[in-house]
């Protein structure tokens, strides 16, 4: 079985701060016997609880990959649909509309292959062993720049994207949330740099390193929530 290791960290932007407002970002990571994720949200900034409908986002997901482990016959609309019925039930009794938040997650579990899904905008990207790069973000030049798909009751699994990679032939999978990925030249090479530098700390360390430099993103505009969080394999594990 494969082994996964995970790092990540979230900081609030400076137009928050200047405004007083909650960080609107949030990640969490899990591990259990049976495998292991990741999962970033972005609050949309217009929605009054988007900070509590991102943190629900990410609780979300992981009910749902755990459900998804127990279940022998899964439809595409499984995932996706366990997703939308955790978030609802987690928010509950805000108003959806008013906790609006994108949601990027990786998992990979048993002898499965690891897969990844987002809806909303960011980065997911999985470095292959070979240093390739595989990567899904939204294309907002196929609408409208300023219109981000969201967290809803009406969600379905055609508004997802979705990615997955043999576990054996993934390094590391990384999420940014779109403080970040909006800001990426080349994402593909910050993708490399960036995991390749974490790759042999522990997760303390490199969470702690992944905060400083998120605390020093330096590109202009860059006043967005930032989050960062990485899936890294471990290796297989003797049973």
């Amino acid at each position: 079985m494969t082994v996964w290791r995970s790092y990540g960290a979230s900081v609030i932007g400076p137009a928050h701060i200047a405004t007083g407002q909650p960080n609107q970002d949030s990640w969490i990571a899990f591990h259990h016997i049976w495998g292991a994720g990741i999962v970033t949200s972005d609050g949309l900034g217009s929605k009054r609880h988007s900070h509590f409908g991102s943190y629900a986002a990410c609780r979300a997901v992981a009910l749902a990959v755990q459900s998804y482990g127990g279940h022998t016959t899964r439809g595409d609309n499984f995932l996706p649909d366990r997703i939308r019925k955790h978030w609802l039930s987690l928010i509950a009794p805000l108003e959806p509309r008013d906790c609006a938040a994108t949601c990027l997650f990786a998992f990979q579990m048993e002898e499965e292959p690891v897969r990844m899904g987002m809806i909303g905008d960011g980065l997911i990207a999985a470095v292959r062993v070979d240093g390739s790069v595989v990567s899904m973000t939204d294309d907002k030049e196929e609408g409208f720049s300023n219109t981000t798909a969201a967290m809803s009751p009406r969600v379905t699994e055609k508004d997802w994207q979705w990615l997955s990679i043999p576990a054996e032939e993934c390094n590391t999978v990384i999420l940014c949330t779109d403080g970040i990925a909006d800001n990426l030249i080349d994402s593909d090479e910050f993708v490399r740099d960036f995991t390749g530098a974490h790759r042999n700390y522990s997760s303390v360390s490199a969470s702690r390193r992944t905060r400083k430099v998120l605390s020093q993103w330096s590109t202009n505009n860059h006043s967005d929530d930032k989050t960062i969080a990485c899936l890294v394999n471990e290796g297989v594990e003797d049973e």
